[in-house]
């Protein structure tokens, strides 16, 4: 009985350790347009604040928490985030497939009947687009097949169902984007 309550013990602090608020190798991009290289702090538990800001430590060793009206982006890992406007205001957006045709997500909050949670949206665009197209999940594959257009059948690899499957979107935009 010990032993397996010693188990569990263990098995819960590392779990608690693994899933704290820590620094990671990254980047930012300042307004000048330099690539700052640096750790950010990432907590795992609150991935909507990557959204909003980010905390940066810089090789000096100089911290600063940064929005996205002072930084133009960051990144950590495969993970990158670019500054863009969301309905007037500058929120960081995850790039999730960047190339001729590209998909981003955004996490904003949302309060219903007192009760604050997360929600995302997804976004696609073609390099020469000025503005972003919000993704219609159950017309995804629609959306893909006009941004797609002398390559659509790239598209016809997409095989999401009502909501939008994050995954398979990105690995068909990226098959589409490395074509040549």
């Amino acid at each position: 009985m010990k032993t397996a309550l010693l188990a569990l013990l263990i098995s819960l602090t590392s779990f608690c350790a693994n899933a704290q608020i820590g620094f990671v190798k990254g980047y930012i991009i300042n307004e000048k347009g330099d690539t700052v290289k640096g750790e950010l702090k990432i907590n795992p538990k609150k991935e909507q604040d990557n959204y909003s800001k980010v905390f940066f430590k810089d090789d000096s060793g100089t911290q600063k928490n940064y929005k996205p009206n002072k930084v133009k982006a960051y990144g950590f890992g495969n993970q990158h985030y670019i500054a863009m406007d969301y309905e007037g205001e500058l929120k960081f957006y995850k790039a999730l497939a960047r190339g001729e045709v590209s998909l981003y997500k955004m996490m904003f909050e949302v309060t219903n009947m007192n009760a604050t949670s997360y929600d995302g949206e997804y976004y696609i665009s073609r390099t020469d687009d000025k503005k972003m197209t919000p993704v219609k999940e159950g017309k995804f594959k629609k959306q893909l097949q006009e941004m797609m257009s002398g390559a659509a059948g790239y598209a016809n690899d997409y095989d999401g169902d009502k909501k939008l499957n994050e995954e398979k979107a990105v690995e068909v935009i990226n098959k589409y984007n490395n074509r040549k």
